[in-house]
C-alpha cells in the first residue's frame, strides 16, 4: 500500500537496514508501522456501516445547516475563532472550563497525554485487545508496553494491571468501555489503580461513555486525582467524526500545560460550528442512544443467544462476536451490503466486532446472518 511507506523498496529487510542507517528519523520511529484502518470502499450509499462504531444515521439538519451557512458566508479563508467553545464543552461535561481542553479528535488527546507525561524508555500499561492508537502513541515516544489481557469470562484484568504498576510505569491506559470487547471497567477498579499509580498518568478513554450512563464516568474525580486524564470524543454518539473534535478533562494545571503543546489552530472551524449547533439541541443523540441501548442491542443479543453464538458482554454500541469461519462470514455479510469489522482478541483469535445501529439496520443484519449461518444452529 502506498500509505504504508513512502519507500516501497524498504519493505525488503536489507533495504530497511540501509534506510535506518541513513535516515534522520529516530530509529524507534522508523521501526513503527502505521495504523491503517480499512477505510477503502466504505460507501454509505452501498453499505450499512456497522464496522467503525459510528452513529449509523445522519446528523439532523440543524447541525448541517449551520455548516452550510458558514461555507456560504465565505468563512473558509479565515483562521478559526473558537470563542467560548471550551466553556460550552465544559458545561456539557460538568466540569470547570479550566479543567477542559478541546482537541483534534480524541486521538490527539491520547497523543498529548502520552507526549506530556511519558519519558522514553518508561513503561505503559495498556490492557489488550484495545484501540490501536494507544500503542501507536506509546511506541512513538519509545515506551515499553505491558499488555494484561481482557477476557470474556473475567472482563477487565484489574489484578494484573495493579501487579504491573511499578516505579518505571509512566502511564496506565484504560478504555472504558473497552474497544473492541465492549467491556466495562468498574469505577472501584479505576479508583484502586489511581490510588496505587500516584506517580504516573492514568488515562481513561470514555469514547463511548454516553452509552454507559453518567454515573460510570471518572470526570468527577479529576479534582481529587491530579494524575487522572479523561479523554472523550464527539465522533460516536454526536455523529461528527469527519470533523475531528474531542476533549480532555483533567486538573487545571495539566490542561494548562497541555495547551502549551497543542497548536493554536489544531481544530478546524467547521467542527466548532457543528458542535455549537448540536449542543443547542442535543436530543438527537439521546434518541439514538435510547434506540441502541433499549431496542436494537437487546434484540441482537437475544438473536445471538438463540443462535448459540458466544459474545462478549458489552456496555458500548458494539458487540464482539465469536463466529465459526469469521473471515468467510464477513465476506458474505459484505456481499449482502453490510460492513462489520474483523478484530482479534488477546489470544489472536479472530472475531467480528459488530456496531449496533438502528432496529431496522440490525434486522437487515440478522436477515443476512440467517442466510449465511448453518441451519443446524437455529
Amino acid at each position: 500500500s502506498p500509505l504504508s511507506t513512502p519507500f516501497p523498496s524498504a519493505t525488503r529487510s536489507a533495504d530497511l537496514v540501509v534506510l535506518m542507517a541513513t535516515s534522520v528519523i529516530k530509529p524507534h520511529i522508523q521501526a513503527l508501522t502505521p495504523y491503517l484502518p480499512p477505510l477503502e470502499g466504505r460507501d454509505p450509499k452501498k453499505y450499512i456501516l456497522l464496522d467503525f462504531n459510528e452513529r449509523t444515521v445522519p446528523v439532523p439538519s440543524h447541525v448541517t445547516d449551520k455548516i452550510k451557512a458558514y461555507l456560504d458566508d465565505a468563512g473558509v479563508q479565515r483562521y478559526p475563532n473558537y470563542g467560548d467553545l471550551a466553556e460550552k464543552i465544559a458545561t456539557y461535561a460538568g466540569v470547570k472550563t479550566e479543567e477542559c481542553m478541546f482537541v483534534n479528535g480524541s486521538d490527539q488527546g491520547i497523543d498529548l497525554v502520552v507526549r506530556c507525561c511519558c519519558e522514553k524508555g518508561s513503561e505503559a500499561i495498556i490492557p489488550a485487545p484495545t484501540f490501536a492508537m494507544y500503542d501507536q502513541a506509546a511506541e512513538s515516544e519509545g515506551l515499553v508496553i505491558k499488555r494484561p489481557s481482557f477476557t470474556r469470562e473475567k472482563g477487565f484484568p484489574v489484578e494484573e494491571v495493579l501487579e504491573a504498576i511499578n516505579e518505571k510505569t509512566s502511564i496506565v491506559v484504560l478504555s472504558n468501555p473497552n474497544n473492541p470487547t465492549g467491556t466495562a471497567i468498574a469505577r472501584t477498579d479505576i479508583l484502586r489503580i489511581l490510588k496505587k499509580a500516584t506517580h504516573c498518568a492514568v488515562m481513561v478513554d470514555e469514547c463511548y461513555f454516553e452509552f454507559m450512563g453518567p454515573s460510570e464516568s471518572m470526570k468527577g474525580d479529576i479534582g481529587e486525582y491530579p494524575n487522572l486524564f479523561v479523554v472523550r470524543t464527539f465522533s460516536k454518539t454526536w455523529g461528527i467524526p469527519s470533523l475531528r473534535l474531542g476533549y480532555v478533562l483533567s486538573a487545571e494545571s495539566n490542561i494548562r500545560a497541555m495547551c502549551c503543546v497543542r497548536g493554536p489552530y489544531d481544530i478546524n472551524q467547521l467542527a466548532g460550528i457543528a458542535l455549537r449547533a448540536a449542543l443547542e439541541n442535543p436530543q438527537y443523540i439521546w434518541d439514538f442512544v435510547d434506540e441502541v441501548n433499549k431496542r436494537a442491542k437487546p434484540k441482537f443479543e437475544e438473536y445471538l443467544t438463540k443462535r448459540g453464538i458466544a459474545f462478549w458482554p458489552s456496555s458500548a454500541n458494539f458487540i464482539f462476536c465469536h463466529f465459526d469461519n469469521p473471515a468467510e462470514l464477513e465476506r458474505g455479510i459484505r456481499e449482502r451490503g453490510i460492513l462489520v469489522r474483523p478484530k482479534k482478541d488477546a489470544a489472536g483469535t479472530m472475531l467480528l466486532r459488530i456496531t449496533i445501529g438502528t432496529v431496522e439496520q440490525m434486522d437487515k443484519l440478522m436477515a443476512a446472518l440467517e442466510e449465511l449461518l448453518p441451519r443446524s444452529k437455529a
